[in-house]
């Protein structure tokens, strides 16, 4: 979810510089917040433009139609005065009493051509500000560390014996049980492709079931997915680094109808995450009804194009792999969405220790 944009206007009370501190905290660009002010600034100007384009158009219909009832000769083709153009914004209905229908039609027609211009301009600075805005994470807590990698994380707590123990990789274990077939997966799906087989199976629908059960416990509501979204609806949940490194494209006829060819472009889930997040779009959520606590299950899809020479071998980094998500709308209120993070990882933990699955958090 992006940042209210409010927050980037200085005259509603917004603070820039605490979000440009933040995107440095996140080491990212910091440049997009002032790519957003600048944009948003702009935007603003050509809708206060806009409105009063709109508005001197119809008191050149008004005046028309005043003219119009009083049967007024409609006039020749003469020319507009032009300190009527040159003044435009400054155009009122006395000022088109001295002229004709004929010349106020001219006037609406240069308000007209002026309001397409202006709707350009105004789509574009609203289209760069909103990409912007998109590519801008939200305020970190004042718990976090803040770090460009995970060298200076710091342990909370751990759970069972946390020693690395190296005599076997993920990688022999799935060998020794028979549990994938990673050759004959890339020869059908390309690579990183794998069937999963045998044992591995059933360990697989074990743990989706344990994880379910032990959500839907705790009140989640268990949610199966769509696997393709609309893009323009995962352009709102999505960034657009994801596009080009993670999502899968998929297109396809946009109608069950024979006699139509046009093409409908979806995109692939890379987490049911996503999905969710557009469950409740374009819905008011009343406070009394929160916190609403999801359990989404999912097949996921991921390119992974930015991954290349990592995680390589096993089943690491696949393009193709089953999640269990937890996902929550809680209030941003009294420290709500906090006590809900705690109570998430709380979960998680429980999930390790119930298959006596070493942790360190």
């Amino acid at each position: 979810m992006v940042l209210d944009i409010e927050l980037f206007r200085t005259d509603k009370g917004g603070n820039p510089s605490k979000i440009r501190e933040n995107q440095a905290k996140r080491f990212k660009d910091v440049t997009l917040v002032d790519k957003v002010v600048e944009n948003d600034t702009a935007w603003r100007k050509l809708r206060f433009r806009a409105d009063l384009l709109n508005k001197l158009k119809n008191v050149c219909s008004k005046e028309i139609g005043e003219k119009m009832k009083k049967k007024v000769p409609v006039g020749d083709d003469e020319k507009v005065p032009s300190e009527i153009f040159d003044n435009i914004d400054d155009l009122t209905q006395e000022k088109l009493t001295t002229l004709t229908v004929t010349q106020i039609k001219r006037v609406r027609q240069e308000i007209d051509d002026l309001m397409k211009s202006n709707d350009t301009k105004l789509a574009e600075h609203e289209r760069e500000r909103n990409e912007a805005l998109k590519e801008i994470g939200n305020f970190l807590h004042e718990s976090c560390v803040v770090s460009n990698n995970e060298d200076e994380n710091g342990i909370e707590r751990t759970f069972g014996d946390i020693e690395t123990k190296k005599r076997y990789s993920h990688v022999d274990l799935v060998v020794m049980i028979d549990g994938a077939d990673n050759e004959r997966g890339a020869v059908v799906s390309g690579g990183r492709g794998y069937y999963l087989k045998g044992p591995l199976v059933f360990m697989e629908q074990a743990l989706i079931n344990l994880a379910m059960n032990l959500l839907h416990e705790k009140g989640y509501t268990p949610l199966y997915t769509p696997f393709f979204m609309r893009k323009e609806v995962m352009q709102e949940v999505a960034q657009l680094s994801q596009f080009d490194e993670e999502l899968y494209k998929v297109v396809g006829k946009s109608s069950d109808k024979k006699d139509e060819s046009d093409l409908d472009e979806k995109y692939l889930i890379a987490t049911s995450e996503q999905p969710i997040a557009a469950y409740h779009r374009d819905e008011w959520i009343p406070t009394e009804s929160l916190p609403i606590k999801y359990l989404g299950y999912s097949t996921c899809f991921r390119q992974e194009a930015g991954s290349h020479g990592r995680d390589t071998r096993g089943i690491f980094r696949v393009h193709q792999f089953e999640k269990i998500e937890q996902f929550c709308i809680t209030s941003p209120e009294d420290n709500k969405s906090w006590e809900m993070f705690n109570e998430m990882i709380n979960n998680a933990e429980e999930f390790n220790k119930l298959w006596q699955f070493h942790t360190e958090l």
